[in-house]
């Protein structure tokens, strides 16, 4: 009876908010499938063909590896400590931003900005879907009905929460990579290679700001990797999982994204493979890398509705279906196209909460989990360092992740003023 139940847990996770237990623990395996599912999008494809356009081939190459580099290390520090605590993100925030700063401040942009990129790659999905179809059998599939189904079975992975990504990654992933390096094999032997030798090339685009593109595409899953971290065994796993995950996924895709658009001049990777002649598997592969990036932006965006609405702990279930169906409503309405650039906006602020929790926890908490100690209320030190980081990225240094540096400072600054709770000794210890 008690395998049954054990079973059944797995397949039908429930909980937000609460720790997980030891019992529930992943190994770095399982959990690296997840991670390199939320790296594979069309988007990472699209920062392959932008680096492409704006310099040559190695400097691309390189300055995207360095930018998912920064990536890996930042969702090791961030995953460490979910990790260490076995809690989501948000919930990671109540230290540094006290409970009420992190449900009415963290938890509401968290979740307005994964609902809307749940949209918006939905509608990517479903708008390639209908352009493909129609490319190959003069059927023309309404958007709308595209974004809808796709939408509904991104979703419902989500709501079956992370066992159900993992079962879904293990097989997409290797499959992607087939199907993807069979379709640059097509394009070296269709294309050849003349358009490599960058003569034409005019570096538009400086070396750091290749880097930042990088970093900045994956930017809130930094800051959001406790979500699936906190499922890991130890610290060691959590540093497996996103480096074997991220990394070698992440740079794989780029340099794939900047081949492909060298040889094709086309930025759209799906009409690439279907040009190359793989219509079907040019779906398959549209398809595949928006459903393991989206159905994570539906999970968090779940658990952070949890948090801003002051759910009961066993609604996440409710709380992902909700985020989703509000996200493909908004897309086949058309609205998520008009605020693509509000959603970016959302990235400047959701940065610096990154910085936040990382001086609470890795330099004033001692990198502890007994330290961890969130607080009632707000704690203004990490309001204040969170506003400033914002405004510091956003109009003096136009660059998303110098929100997480600029947060993390200031917080160190703030908190010798209004000192935070996780410095204080542990009560056994205060003697």
């Amino acid at each position: 009876m008690s395998s049954t139940n054990e079973k059944k847990t797995k397949s039908a996770e429930v909980t937000a908010l609460q720790a997980i237990s030891k019992e529930d623990r992943k190994d770095w395996i399982s959990l690296g499938f997840v991670q390199a599912g939320i790296c594979v999008c069309v988007p990472a494809f699209l920062l392959g063909a932008l680096l492409a356009e704006g310099m040559p081939i190695w400097p691309a190459i390189i300055s995207g590896s360095l930018g998912y580099l920064v990536v890996v290390i930042g969702m090791v520090a961030t995953g460490m400590m979910g990790c260490d605590l076995g809690l989501a993100s948000c919930t990671c925030c109540e230290a540094g931003f006290g409970r009420r700063g992190a449900r009415f401040i963290v938890s509401t942009i968290f979740s307005v900005n994964m609902v809307g990129w749940f949209g918006i790659q939905n509608g990517v999905c479903g708008e390639a879907f209908t352009n493909a179809v129609k490319a190959m059998t003069g059927v023309e599939i309404p958007v709308v009905i595209s974004n809808t189904i796709w939408g509904i079975i991104m979703l419902l992975t989500a709501v079956y929460g992370v066992h159900a990504l993992e079962k879904l990654d293990k097989i997409s992933i290797p499959l992607l990579m087939i199907i993807m390096c069979y379709g640059t094999f097509l394009a070296f032997k269709i294309y050849g290679t003349g358009s490599l030798n960058d003569e034409g090339t005019v570096q538009s685009m400086s070396f750091m700001s290749g880097v930042a593109l990088s970093f900045n595409f994956t930017a809130v899953g930094t800051i959001t990797a406790a979500d699936y971290t906190r499922f890991q065994r130890s610290r060691m796993d959590t540093v497996k999982s996103v480096f074997y995950g991220v990394f070698p996924m992440g740079v794989v895709t780029l340099v794939m994204g900047i081949l492909l658009t060298k040889m094709s001049g086309q930025y759209d990777i799906s009409m690439v493979l279907i040009e190359v002649g793989l219509p079907l598997l040019g779906i398959v592969a549209l398809v595949i890398s928006t459903w393991t990036t989206n159905s994570t932006n539906a999970y968090s965006a779940g658990l952070n509705i949890v948090m801003a609405l002051k759910l009961n702990d066993n609604k996440r279930r409710e709380a992902t279906l909700i985020s989703g169906i509000v996200g493909i409503i908004l897309c086949d309405l058309g609205i998520l196209g008009h605020i693509e650039g509000v959603l970016s906006l959302l990235s400047y602020v959701v940065c610096p909460t990154g910085g936040v929790i990382l001086a609470d926890y890795w330099i004033v908490g001692k990198g502890k989990a007994e330290n961890f100690r969130p607080v009632d209320g707000v704690n203004w030190a990490g309001v204040i360092a969170w506003a400033l980081g914002a405004v510091i990225a956003y109009f003096l240094i136009k660059i998303e992740f110098a929100g997480i540096i600029a947060g993390f400072v200031i917080y160190l600054i703030a908190e010798r003023f209004i000192p935070s709770a996780s410095r204080e000794l542990p009560a056994e210890n205060a003697a």
